[in-house]
């Protein structure tokens, strides 16, 4: 765990805490002004970590690309330490903990699968599916829009691209479900089924092998650059890498997206009155995300010498995050940070990221939110909250900005 003699910045609140996910704006806004490099702690599972923070965003990008700041250090990272070999294993071989030429390795290998016809194609199957969800809740009076209709949909994605036979998806959801939990339940419980997972993946990679199929884990498996192809390693921890760039970034965008769109019923208006109108569309995803982004930072790096920024030294060892979700209202690179606008340009966003580390998820991200939402208001276009709106609860999980539930009217 790392040390540092520096104490924690007074009345911040720990990362994902209740207090902080209560009303993290206010918290980045301060942060921004008074502690733009600050250190805090971060709950990660068990774990309480000391962090530093980044909270503006020229800070935030620059540190996406400083070589001094890599996710996977010589000694490995300090956030690591403590875990299970299997969870070890999952974060650690994935590409986004990788830097320079292992990064650039993985991410060529990986990126041959994801060719513009493979989502045009999941384009299609991402309408079918929305609209079946639709029709599945017709006749409900009051529903979790989140578990109901944002959820299954890109986790049903998420399966068949990576080739989960429908025999299989039950035991698949419990695992991912776990994977994306928190900490749910004991300990035990949550490693028992995190580790199920990860035997189901290599079940599937070996199936994979000898019964090659039209899906993503298959491209995988086939995937060579210069002769070089995935471990099996590499290929587990890249179906868990899917998982999170394809599956929970995107059922909590789509529910952010519709929060977002409620609080804001002119634009939601202007969206519906234009459903052909794909240049709107996307340039309203891409606001989504910068101002109600879920990602609200990147996954750790670790400082290889003494980095000093506004005169704050942050020692060599020490753990460092963007906090993307501040960066993405700085009022120093955004008109009226807090403002919502559908038609903001440019609007040079960091929700999915920037350089080397850019989500490899974020087209994806992009489309089936973006189709999602069409498919919900063209069908059900005085959709209503059933709560009132301070009813609506962020989960108190770190650097995420995700709702517990969305009860909602169709109408």
């Amino acid at each position: 765990m790392t040390s540092s003699t520096t104490p924690m910045t007074e009345g911040l609140p720990p990362l994902g805490s209740p207090e902080f996910a209560a009303d993290p704006q206010r918290h980045y806004a301060w942060l921004r002004e008074h502690a733009p490099v600050a250190q805090t702690r971060i709950d990660y599972g068990p774990v309480s970590q000391p962090v530093w923070v980044l909270a503006r965003y020229q800070d935030c990008r620059a540190m996406l690309t400083d070589p001094r700041l890599p996710r996977s250090p010589g000694d490995g990272s300090a956030m690591a330490t403590g875990l299970p070999e299997h969870i070890r294993m999952v974060s650690q071989e994935s590409l986004i903990m990788k830097d320079g030429a292992e990064h650039k390795r993985l991410r060529a290998l990986v990126a041959k699968p994801f060719t513009p016809k493979m989502i045009e194609r999941l384009g299609e199957r991402v309408r079918a599916l929305a609209t079946e969800r639709l029709d599945a809740l017709v006749g409900q009076d009051v529903l979790d829009l989140r578990q109901e209709y944002a959820l299954p949909i890109p986790f049903t994605v998420i399966a068949e691209v990576v080739g989960v036979d429908e025999a299989d998806r039950a035991r698949f959801q419990l695992g991912v479900a776990a994977m994306l939990s928190d900490y749910e339940g004991t300990r035990e419980d949550w490693d028992a089924k995190i580790r199920d997972l990860v035997d189901f993946v290599r079940e599937l990679v070996a199936r994979k092998r000898a019964e090659p199929a039209e899906d993503i884990l298959t491209g995988l498996i086939q995937a060579e650059e210069d002769g070089d192809r995935l471990s099996e390693d590499e290929l587990v921890a890249m179906v868990f890498t899917l998982i999170v760039a394809g599956y929970e970034t995107t059922f909590n965008l789509i529910t952010n997206a519709v929060v977002t769109l409620l609080d804001h019923p002119e634009d939601l208006a202007r969206l519906r009155e234009a459903p052909e109108d794909t240049a709107l569309w996307r340039s309203a995803i891409e606001e989504i995300v910068r101002f109600a982004g879920p990602v609200g930072g990147t996954k750790p790096a670790t400082a290889v010498e003494d980095i000093t920024w506004y005169g704050q030294t942050v020692p060599a060892g020490s753990v460092v995050i963007p906090l993307l979700g501040s960066a993405n209202r700085d009022p120093a690179v955004f008109d009226e940070p807090d403002r919502f606008d559908i038609t903001r340009t440019p609007n040079h966003h960091l929700g999915f990221g920037h350089g080397q580390h850019f989500c490899l998820g974020a087209s994806l991200a992009r489309m089936e939110a973006r189709v999602a939402v069409q498919v919900l208001l063209a069908r059900h276009p005085a959709i209503t909250l059933a709560v009132p709106r301070d009813e609506l609860a962020f989960e108190p999980m770190p650097l995420w900005t995700r709702y517990q539930q969305l009860p909602v009217h169709l109408g």
